[in-house]
């Protein structure tokens, strides 16, 4: 496994969006045991496909393949909605995720998924890449030709609130999750959803 060194304060500035790939294995199955760490291995979409710890060391080309057939129109693969994964990485270690969906097909979507979503592996929180992925995915979605974005986060997520903000996210509306949807979520209790917009003509440099 790679070690991590230290990063610098302007680190943020420096790092950018990739297709995942196993360039950034060692780091990327670091990051993946930080988020299982706290019960979130889903924040890599590792578990809702089917693999745990174990099996992304021993076959992640598969796991790379299969995180690329969720970016293809659904009517090739049998989807439900498209979702283009990418991964954060600064200086050839992996830092997170986004995941972007072009178009809002499901009622999960339209309520609380929204266009778009984000997590930075544990050890790589509060300096700054949270606010940074958000902003190279907006860039991704303007290339996409959206015009106006739909994103989610728990009400009690104050530093992604802050993130959100930071983009140019308006607060919309709350919204109660169901049953169902806390479950999936792996949380627990009545948690809501604040849903923001971010109006990307007017955050366009």
């Amino acid at each position: 496994m790679a070690s991590i060194p230290p990063a610098p304060a302007e680190a943020a500035g420096t790092c950018r969006l990739v297709e995942p790939s196993e360039r950034f294995r060692d780091s990327f199955l670091e990051g993946a045991a930080e988020f299982a760490g706290e019960g979130r291995l889903d924040s890599t979409y590792a578990a809702g496909l089917g693999y745990d710890l174990g099996r992304l060391d021993r076959d992640l080309p598969s796991f790379l393949r299969d995180l690329r057939r969720l970016g293809e129109p659904p009517r090739l693969y049998g989807g439900r909605y498209q979702d283009r994964v990418y991964w954060l990485v600064d200086r050839g270690l992996y830092l997170g995720q986004t995941s972007i969906r072009p178009d809002l097909k499901t009622p999960y979507l339209m309520t609380y998924g929204g266009h778009v979503g984000y997590s930075i592996r544990p050890r790589r929180r509060r300096r700054g890449y949270g606010r940074r992925i958000l902003g190279l995915a907006l860039e991704r979605c303007r290339e996409l030709g959206l015009e106006r974005v739909l994103v989610t986060c728990d009400e009690d997520n104050v530093a992604s609130r802050r993130i959100i903000e930071a983009n140019g996210g308006l607060f919309e509306s709350e919204m109660a999750m169901d049953a169902r949807t806390v479950r999936a979520e792996g949380r627990g209790g009545e948690i809501r959803k604040l849903r923001y917009w971010i109006d990307l003509s007017e955050t366009s440099a």
